[in-house]
Parts: structure tokens; C-alpha cells; sequence
């Protein structure tokens, strides 16, 4: 059971989902946006383990614990809504408050146009990175860019970090504390402008130890 990570890009490696056979390619890409609902289900789970853990075996003695019951059964509540939440976004498309803006309205996939070279005015070239603004990952914080191993700007989502480079090859990649993207390797000619995007991968927000099993491929960074 597997589900792209991105949209627009088949061969990036796949994140296992839960019932994925269940759903179409559109109601997918849906529930790859909607980690709040994984965590609420992994918070759900969490607390039914822990009131669980502090209830008497059964067949003892012990006095029964009205504390571990109760968070028992909000860790069940929690975990319901989550999962029938998550069942109701992957079949009708709602409720649409947990999906991104861009992503409210998924429509089948079209084939993307090509991306025209932008041009930038005299000898120089330019080196374009924008941090996607769908991006849910550590939304208060900014990734640091950059190229060729200078720090060149900080970036929240949405917004867009340039800069003025000599023709050729130069090396970008975007951090976050101890986390990085893969080094990426863009050509750009003369008076050629490269538009780049990052976004962290998918899912990670609720994977506590993503940041160190993923540390250097927690970011994303590819051409736009």
C-alpha cells in the first residue's frame, strides 16, 4: 500500500498509507496533506496504550483506576475522529478545513506544461528558491538556502529567496537545525534565471524521529 509523496513527481520515493488501496489517485493526493489527521490518530492510539497500561489485569484484585479509564477512552474518541475523519476527506473531499488551501479542490491530473527559461538582464545569471506554501512542517521556523555553501536567505512558506550568480554550475541545498535537503547541482547559462521549490517531505511531521533517521533528506529541493 503506497502513496506518491509528490504531486508532480511519480519517481520520488513512495510513503506507505494505511487503506491507499481504498482510494482513488485524486482522494490520495488528499490525504497526503492531511497529517494533523495522522497525528490525531497517533495521539488517539498513544493515550488508549497509556490508560490501558495503568488499568488492573483483568481478573485482579486491584482497585480499578477512574483516571486510566478516562484516558482510555479519550485516546478511543481521539482516534475515531481522526480515522473517520480521515475516511470522510479520502471518499467525499471533506471536511475541507484540514486540507491546505491549494490542495481544497484536487482536480485530475493534466500534463504539465513546460517551464519556459526566464531570462535576467546583463552577464549574470540568477538562482531562484521558493519554500512551498503548503508546506506544514515547522510553519513558525525558516529554512536556511544555500548556494554554494553561502547562506543567502531565510525562507517561511510562500516566500521566495534570490540569488545573483555567475554562469555555470552551483551547488544549492535548503536547511532547518540539524536537517538538510539533498545537495542539488543547477546549470544556468547566461542572463538565465532557475526557479527552485522545497517543502519538507510529507508525513514527517508526525514521524518524532524523522529528524534523525532522515536527517540529511528530511527537505525537499527541486526544480519548479
Amino acid at each position: 500500500m503506497r502513496v506518491v509523496r509528490h504531486w508532480d513527481d511519480p519517481s520520488a520515493p513512495p510513503s506507505p498509507m494505511a487503506f491507499a488501496r481504498l482510494f482513488g489517485s485524486d482522494a490520495r493526493r488528499r490525504l497526503e496533506h492531511v497529517s494533523l489527521l495522522n497525528a490525531t490518530c497517533l495521539s488517539g492510539v498513544t493515550l488508549l496504550l497509556l490508560g490501558g497500561a495503568w488499568l488492573p489485569p483483568q481478573g485482579s484484585t486491584a482497585k480499578e483506576n477512574s483516571l486510566a479509564l478516562g484516558v482510555a477512552t479519550l485516546g478511543l474518541a481521539v482516534f475515531s475522529a481522526g480515522f473517520l475523519a480521515q475516511l470522510s476527506i479520502g471518499f467525499f473531499g471533506r471536511p475541507r478545513v484540514f486540507l491546505p488551501r491549494p490542495f481544497r479542490d484536487v482536480k485530475p491530473d493534466v500534463p504539465a506544461a513546460p517551464t519556459p527559461v526566464l531570462r535576467v538582464e546583463g552577464d549574470m545569471a540568477e538562482i531562484s528558491v521558493r519554500r512551498d506554501e503548503a508546506d506544514s512542517y515547522a510553519q513558525l521556523r525558516r529554512y536556511k538556502v544555500y548556494v554554494d555553501g553561502e547562506r543567502v536567505g531565510d525562507l517561511r512558506p510562500g516566500e521566495t529567496c534570490r540569488r545573483t550568480v555567475s554562469p555555470g554550475t552551483h551547488t544549492v541545498q535548503v536547511k532547518i537545525s540539524w536537517c538538510s535537503s539533498p545537495p542539488l547541482s543547477v546549470g544556468v547559462s547566461e542572463g538565465e534565471r532557475q526557479e527552485l521549490v522545497c517543502r519538507a517531505v510529507p508525513g514527517v511531521e508526525s514521524d518524532p524521529v524523522a529528524m534523525f533517521t532522515r536527517r540529511q533528506a528530511l527537505l525537499i529541493l527541486r526544480r519548479a
